[in-house]
């Protein structure tokens, strides 16, 4: 864990704000993330049913996932930083149901949800542990909490791929395709997190992906998809050959469950 001065927090949480000031900048995203939503909708459901269960998205943001969610049953709830986006949620669900603020300011119920999620939301928390450590006070006995987060074994090789071509993409308008944020997490990590806190039947594998060209990488949006299907279709031919002990993907979708 890295040390951060409470000036670097402040400065952190004003940038969230920030990027969701006035105007939606996620919904491409949203849309892009849709198939990403429904798998991991139907693995939930698989799982523990929907009826009558209680799932809260922790970074929930304008609340695309969510609105996916309450369509099929679920009774949503959200946690989001950004003060536009939260009211922006809040009008979709309630005042009851939407929490505007960190997580642990929001005081739930011991044992409350039956689902959890954090998508792409962990690597940019103040705090990772104290983040996963209130989601398990919050989750019911036998219920499931759902993490996506950036492959930082994947992200590593490709920023050094690309670092000998960094001023030719600058120059063609192409951004760089790695991500790096204040927290980053191998698989192991991840997992070794997880089981400190006592959840059991960790599941990692690599994530769906998003469709098209939502980041706006300047590459076409046809290029992006081709890139994307055959980085997906290699990924899980690993993950399938090594019988899951191999994890290349660009993100990991991480399942947990509170005994």
């Amino acid at each position: 864990m890295i040390f951060q001065s409470e000036a670097d927090i402040n400065a952190r949480i004003d940038n969230i704000v920030l990027h969701y000031h006035d105007i939606d900048p996620h919904k491409p995203v949203a849309i892009s993330k849709k198939a990403f939503f429904e798998y991991t909708l139907n693995y939930l459901g698989s799982k523990i049913g929907i009826r009558d269960k209680k799932i809260l998205d922790v970074g929930c943001g304008y609340g695309y996932f969510l609105k996916m969610a309450l369509k099929i049953g679920w009774k949503p709830s959200g946690v989001e930083i950004a003060e536009n986006a939260a009211a922006a949620a809040r009008l979709e669900f309630g005042d009851q149901n939407l929490f505007q603020g960190v997580l642990n300011e929001a005081k739930f119920e011991d044992n409350y949800f039956d689902a959890i999620t954090l998508w792409d939301v962990l690597v940019m928390v103040n705090n990772p542990y104290e983040e996963l450590k209130e989601c398990y006070r919050i989750l019911k006995e036998k219920g499931i909490i759902g993490i996506r987060v950036p492959n930082v074994a994947f992200q590593k090789f490709v920023y050094y791929i690309n670092l000998p071509f960094k001023q030719i993409y600058r120059k063609l308008g192409i951004k760089n395709p790695t991500v790096f944020h204040p927290f980053c997490f191998s698989r192991r990590a991840i997992e070794q997190l997880l089981q400190k806190f006592g959840f059991t039947n960790i599941r990692i594998e690599n994530s769906p992906l998003t469709s098209g060209d939502p980041y706006d990488y300047g590459i076409g949006l046809f290029p992006a998809q081709l890139a994307k299907a055959l980085i997906h279709q290699i990924s899980n031919l690993v993950f399938m050959l090594s019988r899951g002990r191999w994890i290349i993907g660009p993100s990991l979708l991480i399942w947990a469950e509170k005994p």
